[in-house]
């Protein structure tokens, strides 16, 4: 075994898993423990509203991991409007520092409140990823929260990079195989929808909205058989590339 996965043997085996993913909720937990043995606590993975994210100012959040705080200042805030990494990580080509990025951009006033917000709450330091996609679908993967700060120091960059890559593209390939849906969501599914992209239970949301479990289960069949997926991750992911929710 070497340092590259941990939990795979090789990297190899690793990118075999990654191709062979069968859908996003797979996929998804694939990548999640790769980053977790390499210490990363949190992931976050940002969709632009439009194709080429280095000129998109709107930005669609999935993620994992991150303290709820954190998470609803991010959004209160307008971070993913006012957040510059991801694009800088995307103009630059390379997974990017958070800390080295902040410190070299020049920022507005816009910028500079979100990154006074991030120092109060104590997010630490992590690295933005960019990744890139077919037509112009490029993304970015943010990875944070670290167990030490030799996580940081010691990781392997290149291989983090990697990973994040041939995520992406198995990610498109999969949305590729998606059918258009043939009904439109309801404005209470894609309530529920938006819910279920930020992270909430099937019992939370049932409180938030004032309904029975039972009847968020039944919108959310619902859901996936007119987004065509089977899993709560794909349908979040698909919500979002769609534009017809934002994590927000």
């Amino acid at each position: 075994m070497d340092g590259t996965g941990r939990g795979f043997c090789t990297v190899q085996d690793m990118l075999n898993n990654i191709a062979q993913a069968k859908n996003l909720q797979e996929l998804w937990r694939i990548v999640r423990r790769y980053y977790r043995l390499r210490g990363f606590r949190a992931i976050a993975y940002f969709l632009p509203r439009q194709p080429k994210m280095a000129r998109s100012h709107e930005m669609d959040i999935y993620q994992q991991g991150f303290p709820p705080a954190i998470v609803e200042a991010y959004v209160a805030v307008g971070k993913r409007r006012f957040d510059p990494v991801p694009r800088y990580a995307l103009e630059q080509g390379r997974p990017v520092r958070w800390s080295e990025t902040w410190d070299h951009l020049k920022r507005d006033k816009n910028q500079q409140q979100v990154r006074d917000m991030l120092e109060k709450l104590g997010n630490g330091d992590g690295f933005t990823i960019p990744v890139y996609g077919p037509q112009e679908r490029d993304a970015a993967v943010a990875i944070g929260h670290p167990t030490s700060d030799s996580v940081l120091d010691e990781a392997p960059v290149v291989h983090l990079h990697l990973v994040a890559q041939v995520a992406h593209t198995r990610l498109c390939q999969l949305m590729q195989d998606w059918p258009e849906p043939v009904n439109p969501l309801s404005a209470r599914e894609l309530e529920i929808l938006d819910w279920v992209a930020k992270g909430k239970s099937n019992g939370v949301i049932a409180e938030l909205l004032h309904l029975s479990p039972g009847t968020v289960d039944t919108y959310l069949r619902r859901i996936y058989e007119k987004l065509g997926v089977s899993d709560r991750t794909s349908a979040a992911v698909r919500g979002i590339g769609m534009g017809l929710i934002a994590a927000e």
